[in-house]
């Protein structure tokens, strides 16, 4: 058997029914939302970001539509990055490898897709420029130390691309298990093999991505 017949084999056995996977996570219209979500995922538990995203619902009753600017104005309102995670997400987390508070990364961030010559604010603007095979926003995300291709991944994932797969630790856990525990998989092969069984079983690559996840999610 192929390494694509092994993991489609392994799918239909650990996953079941796509028609039954859970929705993967998505916030369509809001790009504070993405960003924050992102960002506060990276090397965290979901229990992090989920908390995270509560207290800036709290803060904003418009935080399901609210756009990158909706976002750095926020943070501008509480004082600027470092007090806006003390003070409203009560999280002083830092990004990975850095000592930056994430929201720090997260403010720079927007502010560089913003200055963009044709700029994204929106989730929509991002949904137009994945689509549109722009690699200019993606180049903007990633300037920002402490954000790598998990964190762009994540962030147009969250906001409706549902072409894009994040192969973190415990996604490449899943496909090295399904392929004999000798396999060493990048994180480029990860996901080439994630793409080529989703056409193969018909379902979008986010959404296997995600059903792998949860499988491999100790809180699941």
């Amino acid at each position: 058997m192929t390494e694509l017949d092994l993991l489609v084999k392994a799918i239909a056995e650990d996953l079941g029914d796509p028609s039954e996977w859970s929705a993967p996570v998505e916030f369509r219209g809001s790009l504070a939302l993405c960003a924050l979500n992102s960002a506060y995922s990276l090397r965290a538990s979901s229990a992090a970001a989920t908390n995270v995203l509560a207290r800036y619902r709290a803060l904003r009753s418009t935080a399901d539509t609210d756009s990158g600017a909706d976002l750095i104005e926020a943070m501008d309102s509480a004082g600027g990055p470092a007090d806006f995670a003390r003070d409203i997400l009560c999280n002083e987390s830092k990004l990975p490898g850095t000592d930056r508070l994430r929201p720090e990364g997260i403010y720079e961030g927007l502010s560089r897709l913003a200055a963009l010559d044709t700029a994204v604010t929106t989730t929509e603007h991002l949904r137009t420029a994945a689509a549109n095979g722009s690699t200019a926003p993606k180049t903007a995300w990633l300037s920002v130390k402490g954000f790598g291709p998990l964190a762009w991944s994540y962030l147009i994932m969250n906001a409706g691309v549902s072409t894009e797969t994040k192969p973190d630790v415990m996604v490449q856990r899943y496909l090295a298990r399904a392929l004999g525990d000798g396999n060493r998989l990048t994180p480029a092969r990860t996901r080439q093999l994630l793409q080529l069984a989703a056409t193969e079983l018909s379902v979008e690559p986010r959404d296997l991505d995600r059903a792998i996840w949860l499988h491999e999610s100790p809180s699941k």
